[in-house]
């Protein structure tokens, strides 16, 4: 069986309020079966069946993920998650506004000498 673990996922528990951190296929499944409200809608519906299938390696642990954030929201209970930076690096270059510097170095306001 494949490693299930997921990059975790903060929410609100439907039934207690206390913030739960869900780690993994089988935390969101057992959660989805057992500690959910009974206001389930179409996305509890699909995350269910997404985290059997992923259980049966027949998705993606992602996909299982994806679908229990957005059966969360549905009954907003979600409160964050933990995902990887999507922008790359920026050079320390790109970070400063270009016109502060000029090519050779020199800056072009005058420093002031105290």
């Amino acid at each position: 069986m494949r490693d299930s673990s997921f990059e975790h996922v903060m929410i609100q528990s439907p039934r207690s309020g206390t913030v739960l951190n869900v780690t993994s296929v089988e935390q969101a499944s057992e959660l989805l079966e057992n500690g959910w409200t009974k206001q389930c809608g179409p996305k509890h519906t699909a995350a269910v069946e997404m985290c059997a299938n992923a259980l049966k390696e027949k998705a993606s642990v992602d996909d299982a993920r994806i679908a229990f954030v957005e059966a969360a929201k549905e009954i907003d209970v979600y409160v964050a998650e933990k995902t990887r930076a999507t922008a790359p690096p920026r050079s320390v270059r790109n970070k400063v506004n270009d016109s502060a510097f000029s090519e050779n170095g020199e800056r072009p306001f005058p420093r002031r000498d105290s």
